[in-house]
């Protein structure tokens, strides 16, 4: 543990905007901040530990390793989030895994801790409602995207998800920096050699193209009408 420094506070982190300084002060004093540098794991999957985690800074990612070895990407999550809640919930082990994408900022908060202030701010336990019914959602497109999709239908949906749109060109979207291969296919349950192979097929086909810092989605249009009416697939950062 160190030293906690003004800068690393709850107050960055969205769940609690709601509550006002004096609150977050406390809680601030009742956490355990940490540091974790990137590629380290900060929860496995099956843990049984039932801590609360608030991402202050950097990047993590949840993730599942299957008994064969395969990881699959489930979200990242950014600054400003947290994970961890759900064993703070119910109690059980770990249903996933936490791994530190960039070096992050953490802080720590106990089950006891953390089902104490849910409870006491409705503000606080309705944030809470809404982002665990949004993972809910998340996790029913993902089911039925693997259930239904092939994989090329997966890549594609997974890029365009990805995506933010091209405003030099309203058909055209970029992902950058470009996906490596390995993330994209933990991303869509395949394998990395799989992605690979779909990229350069699309790229002779003239769906994508490959270029300096960036992947560009040549024809967005076209792309959905591959992959059928996904609204989700549509939702591209500007």
């Amino acid at each position: 543990m160190t030293t906690i420094r003004p800068s690393e506070t709850l107050a960055r982190v969205e769940l609690f905007h709601s509550l006002p300084p004096d609150i977050i002060a406390r809680l601030d004093t009742r956490c355990i901040w940490r540091r974790a540098r990137a590629k380290e794991w900060i929860i496995d999957y099956q843990d049984e530990s039932t801590d609360v985690f608030f991402l202050i800074t950097g990047v993590a990612r949840v993730m599942i390793r299957s008994i064969s070895g395969r990881e699959t990407i489930l979200r990242d999550i950014e600054a400003g989030a947290f994970f961890g809640e759900l064993a703070a919930i119910d109690g059980q082990t770990r249903s996933a895994s936490i791994l530190a994408i960039t070096d992050a900022t953490i802080a720590k908060m106990t089950a006891t801790t953390f089902i104490e202030t849910v409870t006491s701010h409705p503000d606080v336990s309705l944030r809470l409602l809404r982002f665990i019914t949004g993972q809910v959602r998340m996790l029913a497109n993902r089911v039925n995207e693997f259930t239904t999709l092939a994989i090329r239908e997966r890549l594609i949906t997974e890029l365009l998800r990805l995506s933010r749109a091209n405003r030099a060109d309203p058909r055209e979207a970029i992902v950058s920096p470009p996906p490596i291969h390995a993330d994209l296919a933990g991303r869509i349950s395949t394998r990395r050699e799989t992605v690979t192979k779909e990229l350069s097929a699309m790229e002779r086909e003239g769906l994508v193209r490959r270029g300096r810092g960036a992947l560009t989605l040549v024809d967005v249009p076209r792309l959905v009408a591959m992959i059928g009416d996904k609204e989700d697939a549509l939702d591209f950062k500007t």
